[in-house]
């Protein structure tokens, strides 16, 4: 599949007087293509500070709920936390398990199975709360469509509160005596992509004031992984969680590092995305969540240690499971799927694990640069997992296609859904129907090109200006160059079947080279002169730093 290159820069961009800014003039340059021309805005991209959180009490919501949290404390009332299943879930449960430990509170806990309960509140935890005499009941990244769990709860005299970040289906919202999402309407708050641990968080800073900020690290971990855009409050919140992080001074991180083989001292956003919490991830895809929640609230380092190596190993487990589904799913876009027909991939099997339909998905996304639906058949039933490319809204599509699904939910660029075998055909055809109404660019395969350079200017000072973006991710990614006029010095090696690595130069520098991609799709051009897309990485070795350009494709001239 060829691959568009999206040039970001433009003629008409307005120059800033470099004399006005300490920093080079290609970073300047950078920067407006980036959005950032003003100071404010630029020292507060730079230099994140956690005095820029926003009053968490501009969040429609949190004072009611603080202050009922407050008096079931006081009146040694029973409180129910009911998490989620996956990182942000756990981890939001983790920030109030940890809250109302610091109160005193009596709560108990409860986190979903995956296979018994599916997605949403658990009618078991409806019981269990009557059993155990609840007076509140706290959703964490859940609830927002638990319309009849909150008119049990409430018809048996327990207060509800849901803290959820998705999307609200129309105007309605369940019978709770508080909801926290900053979607709604009337809510004042002036940020909107917190993840749900995050909402927890801002509860947490209300109960807590500065306290919280202990809490940063579970904050950061649900943040990259639940792909929360890493812009305004996240960006604070992941800078300071992956400092906490990198301290170590929670022993279930601690000892999920060890066991990772996670050594170095600076944790990267890249590590809580592909090393730390895939394994978070295990036990919910896997088993129970509960494990994982064990780890991240534990003090004792024994238990620590002995949760971590149960988590590698459900990682190792996931991991097999996935190759097999991946194959089975592969297997069935080649039958089924005809890409000048269906913009939209639904595949479905019997004997699919529903732990880890949703990681499937995303792999044929990032094979076929088209939205994907993994649906596991279990009898009559099937449950759906769904990712999407950026300009195709997963959430909306599934409103489209509303009268076919048992239930939905999720966000613009990861959904799921339950649905009677017999639709599966008819949501085949209408998810496609929904697909001819989005433009068709949306389906190519591209790359954003912020700025065309010379290695000329690859400078120290630039180079190190770029470090200063970081933590990268959804909403801000890594910066990408391109540069022309390039030639091979010295052939390209295997590192392994998805990576290269060369030397390039321009006739007067030569730097490293590394291309990787998780298909395997690397077309490496013959002898003429080409282009490489890349990002420039500085790289330690014994205490000498060098440059590598890691590439993100290669065209020729």
């Amino acid at each position: 599949m060829a691959t568009v290159w999206n040039i970001l820069e433009t003629p008409s961009l307005p120059k800033i007087p470099s004399l006005e800014s300490p920093y080079s003039e290609l970073m300047q340059k950078f920067l407006a293509l980036r959005g950032f021309q003003s100071e404010e805005g630029i020292q507060k991209l730079l230099f994140p500070s956690l005095d820029q959180l926003y009053d968490p009490f501009l969040m429609k919501g949190i004072q009611r709920s603080a202050k009922r949290i407050l008096q079931a404390v006081e009146r040694h009332q029973t409180i129910l936390v009911h998490g989620d299943y996956d990182v942000d879930g756990i981890t939001g449960t983790a920030v109030l398990s940890r809250t109302l430990t610091k109160l005193s509170a009596k709560f108990i806990t409860f986190l979903p199975n995956r296979k018994r309960d599916g997605y949403g509140v658990s009618q078991e935890a409806i019981q269990l709360a009557k059993e155990k005499k609840v007076s509140l009941f706290i959703t964490v990244d859940c609830g927002i469509t638990a319309f009849e769990e909150a008119s049990q709860a409430r018809a048996a005299g327990i207060d509800v509160i849901i803290i959820d970040h998705h999307r609200i289906h129309g105007e309605t919202l369940p019978q709770a005596f508080e909801v926290i999402n900053p979607l709604q309407e009337d809510c004042a708050y002036p940020f909107k992509e917190l993840s749900a641990c995050g909402l927890a968080f801002k509860l947490a800073q209300a109960l807590l004031g500065h306290g919280a900020y202990e809490l940063l690290d579970l904050v950061a971990l649900s943040c990259v992984c639940d792909v929360a855009p890493l812009i305004d409050e996240n960006r604070i919140l992941v800078t300071y969680g992956l400092e906490k992080m990198s301290s170590r001074s929670r022993v279930g991180f601690k000892s999920l590092c060890e066991v990772a083989g996670l050594s170095r001292r600076k944790i990267a956003a890249s590590d809580l995305a592909f090393i730390l919490g895939p394994r978070i991830n295990a036990s919910g895809r896997m088993s129970s969540p509960d494990s994982s929640l064990e780890l991240l609230t534990t003090q004792s380092h024994s238990e620590a240690q002995r949760l971590a190596n149960a988590l590698n190993e459900e990682n190792k487990a996931r991991q097999q499971e996935e190759r097999w589904l991946l194959k089975q799913a592969l297997q069935a876009v080649e039958r089924e799927i005809n890409f000048n027909r269906d913009r939209v991939i639904v595949v479905a099997g019997e004997d699919w694990h529903e732990g880890v339909i949703g990681i499937v998905a995303q792999r044929l996304v990032e094979y076929f640069m088209r939205p994907a639906f993994v649906i596991a058949l279990d009898g009559d039933q099937g449950k759906a997992s769904g990712r999407s490319v950026k300009g195709f809204h997963l959430f909306h599509g599934l409103e489209y296609c509303k009268d076919l699904l048992e239930e939905f939910g999720g966000h613009e660029l990861a959904a799921g859904f339950s649905i009677e075998r017999k639709y599966l055909q008819a949501f085949r055809g209408k998810i496609n129907e929904y697909g001819k109404t989005v433009s068709e660019d949306v389906f190519l395969k591209s790359i954003r090109i912020d700025l065309e350079i010379t290695f000329d200017e690859l400078s120290p000072q630039f180079l190190r200006e770029l470090l200063l973006l970081e933590p990268f991710g959804a909403g801000n990614p890594k910066p990408v160059f391109l540069t022309r006029n390039l030639r091979t010095k010295r052939n390209p090696e295997r590192l392994s079947t998805n990576a290269l690595r060369w030397w390039v130069t321009d006739g007067k520098a030569t730097f490293e080279a590394v291309w990787r991609s998780r298909t395997g799709e690397i077309e490496f051009p013959g002898e003429e002169p080409y282009a490489i897309a890349y990002t420039p990485k500085l790289k330690s070795w014994d205490g000498i730093e060098s440059l590598v350009l890691e590439v993100r494709d290669v065209k020729t001239a």
